[in-house]
């Protein structure tokens, strides 16, 4: 049942964020991607959407929610230091 509800919740933040920045086409991810923000200078990147279902990127997803909350400002934030979360990425990348 918290799975549902988690899954339900973050649907509905990663349709708000996306929402984000569309004054400018360029800021728009392109088709089945979405942008994270990461670490405390919160650089921008850009990530495949079926990366929802790799279990390293569930833990970062949770990681965001015991940090942040579902209703975070300004895309999602990503808790993590930008070279971890950039190893993290490579190890998803050739999983």
């Amino acid at each position: 049942m918290e799975i549902k509800q988690a899954s339900k919740s973050l649907k509905q933040m990663l349709k708000r964020c996306s929402s984000l920045g569309k004054k400018s086409s360029e800021h728009v991810p392109k088709k089945g991607h979405f942008a994270v923000y990461v670490g405390h200078s919160r650089d921008r990147h850009v990530v495949p959407i079926t990366f929802l279902n790799h279990p390293t990127f569930k833990i970062m997803l949770q990681a965001a929610e015991e940090e942040f909350g579902f209703r975070q400002e300004g895309g999602l934030t990503i808790p993590c230091d930008q070279n971890i979360f950039l190893s993290l990425l490579d190890s998803i990348t050739s999983y």
